[in-house]
């Protein structure tokens, strides 16, 4: 498959002093012809936690399992434009998951694509987030729409079903929930075309994890 990559924008959550601190990091996210391995970029004094990459494993595990698409034939690559960032959350696994879809089927995001949502490691369901989590990113979200999309009027933002947020404030997005991975995908992205059952017994199996030298590590 050839090569393709996408800016993404996540919602974030960092303590500042003991005070939540919300933003929207900006990355890179890229699928080029290989076997099937994550990487991420350790540049810029980057950090990723261990439980965060391998949640990663596990985004890609859940997509292999149910979309025929390429992933066998195909490494992603994932590299955060600022510096100085630490990624250890969860809360990325929609709009990562979506974006890595979207690469490898060939499909448009929408410009801006906003998402948050934390994946369950078991399985594709979405956890539903709490009213003082998701409000402070929604928060962010809409004010980034205000000052750099003003013209687009109201942009959807996809977020877990069953949670919690007050509408009022937030003159420049429409929430869509949305209660898994897949079904978000779906959502975004239209129909996509779905692997066939597997056998019984059978097991998705997450990528293995390599190294390479570079400031690139797999995970």
């Amino acid at each position: 498959m050839p090569s393709s990559s996408t800016q993404l924008l996540l919602l974030t959550q960092a303590d500042l002093h003991g005070a939540p601190l919300f933003r929207v990091v900006s990355v890179d996210v890229a699928v080029r012809p290989g076997e099937g391995r994550l990487w991420v970029d350790l540049s810029r004094d980057t950090g990723y936690a261990p439980a965060w990459q391998q949640h990663l494993r596990h985004l890609a595990a859940v997509g292999r399992g149910r979309y025929a698409l390429p992933w066998d034939e195909s490494d992603f690559f994932f590299s955060v434009r600022g510096r100085k960032v630490l990624l250890d959350g969860r809360s990325a696994s929609l709009p990562l998951f979506v974006a890595w879809v979207a690469l490898l089927a060939g499909r448009e995001l929408p410009a801006p694509f906003l998402a948050t949502g934390v994946a369950l490691d078991a399985s594709d369901a979405l956890v539903s987030a709490p009213l003082e989590k998701l409000q402070g990113k929604l928060a962010v979200a809409d004010g980034y729409v205000r000052q750099i999309h003003a013209a687009a009027g109201r942009v959807p933002v996809w977020v877990p079903a069953g949670s919690q947020w007050d509408a009022a404030p937030l003159t420049a997005l429409d929430v869509r929930p949305v209660a898994s991975l897949t079904v978000a995908a779906e959502s975004v992205l239209g129909a996509l075309p779905l692997r066939q059952a597997a056998p019984a017994g059978t097991t998705v199996a997450a990528p293995a994890a390599t190294t390479e030298s570079g400031g690139v590590a797999a995970c």
